[in-house]
């Protein structure tokens, strides 16, 4: 077996603005945990929608997510739960990502449930809400605009 190159994940105030949030999928045998990330608007006066879309694909290259199209790779133990606390292992040696996740959430994860991660790679415009954010995914979904990939707890 061979082992995939390291991907550098994108420097870190660039993920420092990456947003996260967290859901249980029920329409399989038995639940999966849901992660998916995105970027809202440009926030800095170097970003704009090609320098994001640069961003979050060094991201999902750091985590190895495949295209959404096929199926979703395993990318190795990625998450972590610690005192209660889920964060995400993304591929810089020295930070980690907090997770927001709920109870039940973390009932999933512990009791060996699979976590996808979904990584939408399109800015999110202005004045976004849950609907706003379902309908961008489904829209990136349909662009091929997405990665995705499979990771348990440890």
């Amino acid at each position: 077996m061979t082992v995939p190159e390291a991907k550098a994940p994108p420097d870190p105030e660039f993920v420092d603005g990456i947003r996260l949030v967290t859901g249980i999928h029920h329409q399989y045998l038995f639940p999966v945990a849901q992660l998916l990330a995105y970027y809202g608007p440009p926030r800095l006066e170097n970003e704009n929608a090609d320098s994001i879309r640069e961003g979050m694909q060094a991201f999902a290259d750091a985590l190895y997510l495949g295209p959404y199209d096929g199926p979703p790779p395993h990318i190795g133990h990625r998450i972590r739960i610690r005192q209660g606390t889920p964060w995400l292992d993304y591929g810089d040696g020295e930070r980690r990502l907090g997770l927001p996740a709920a109870r039940s959430w973390l009932d999933v994860v512990e009791a060996g449930g699979p976590v996808r991660i979904s990584v939408v790679l399109d800015p999110l415009r202005a004045g976004f809400g849950q609907a706003a954010i379902a309908e961008h995914v489904l829209v990136c979904h349909a662009r091929g605009a997405m990665h995705w990939g499979t990771t348990y707890h440890v």
